[in-house]
């Protein structure tokens, strides 16, 4: 027992477990055990806090995705929604108007949800890694908040955008893989946050749009679109006929097993919108699914012409106007006069 004794007390560490006995027990060097083991122990109470961070957020991002969509697809009782259809209600007219966005709606909660929720925890996690090494966190925090008022004061802007943000994510105006016109730019959302929204547009170009710089928004992917098509004939053609045609391309398109199901209602045919001396306008409306629209107005454009062509309505050597240049038409001149 003494001898066991005199043992404990001869150790440089500290009681339990930790890296410091472990290095005396297996080198017997004072020094070493003492200085490498605190550098040890640090080094791993700084791995588990990190660790545990990164499980806190895989776990939060996971139960956000879970709680957001099962909120979003939850459907009310059928008395519930028969009640507010008859109050009126302006969700329901919204939900009459733009379709099932709810999709759309948890993908864009979702990831901005997880990107808060991954800040939070990160800067947690470095506040608990600065306390291991025994930093004091009092005037760091305290330089926060002093540091937070003024730009509070000074960064309307940026408050700005992240009301902005929230209310475009709470009113669902638009999200992530919708294709929008937010005015200076326009194209496919790619990335939504709360302070600034990313758009693809057709070129490929990347567009970082401030929230609150936005003033107004064209949604083109919600629930429906009309797709509009104009054919230009000549000024001689029997627009009676075009019409004919049209109207058969139209119906044909609706009968396509292809494009059936994107078609909501049956094409108008709006005759001559249009007419100037080169040409008479004619139109053709058709309402579809808002992600097939661009397809179905290049495939009815495609119909419509090449009916029409088939027909003899439109001229394939492109009959028109002739113009004569100037100086081929004064040379005319001249030379007739000579010749008289």
């Amino acid at each position: 027992m003494e001898l066991l004794a005199a043992t404990e007390e001869a150790s440089p560490c500290e009681p339990g477990f930790n890296a410091c006995t472990l290095l005396w027990n297996v080198t017997d060097s004072r020094e070493f055990a003492v200085d490498a083991g605190q550098v040890l122990d640090k080094i791993g109470q700084v791995a588990l806090i990190i660790i545990a961070a990164l499980v806190l957020r895989w776990l939060v991002n996971r139960a956000i995705a879970r709680i957001i969509r099962q909120v979003t697809s939850i459907k009310g009782p059928q008395s519930i929604a028969d009640l507010a259809d008859k109050l009126g209600s302006g969700n329901a007219r919204r939900d009459e108007l733009l379709g099932d966005r709810s999709e759309k709606r948890a993908e864009t909660l979702t990831g901005v949800l997880q990107h808060v929720s991954g800040i939070v925890i990160l800067t947690v996690g470095f506040m608990l890694v600065l306390s291991a090494f025994n930093v004091n966190l009092a005037p760091i925090l305290a330089s926060a908040g002093i540091a937070g008022i003024a730009i509070g004061f000074g960064a309307q802007n940026l408050v700005q955008d992240y009301l902005a943000g929230i209310f475009i994510l709470i009113e669902d105006q638009y999200g992530v893989g919708d294709s929008v016109d937010v005015g200076d730019a326009s194209g496919t959302v790619v990335d939504m946050g709360l302070r600034v929204t990313t758009l693809r547009s057709l070129d490929g170009t990347l567009w970082y749009v401030r929230n609150g710089q936005i003033l107004r928004v064209g949604n083109s992917s919600q629930s429906w679109a009309y797709v509009v098509v104009d054919t230009p004939l000549p000024p001689t053609a029997d627009i009676d006929r075009a019409g004919e045609i049209i109207a058969e391309v139209a119906k044909g398109f609706v009968e396509d097993e292809e494009w059936h199901e994107h078609i909501l209602k049956e094409p108008e045919y709006l005759g001559p919108v249009e007419m100037t001396i080169d040409e008479i306008k004619v139109r053709l409306g058709v309402r579809t699914t808002s992600d097939q629209q661009w397809a179905a107005g290049r495939e009815l454009r495609r119909r419509v012409t090449e009916a029409l062509r088939e027909a003899g309505v439109i001229d394939p050597s492109g009959g028109g106007r002739i113009y004569v240049p100037r100086s081929a038409a004064g040379g005319a001149a001249g030379a007739a006069g000579t010749t008289a």
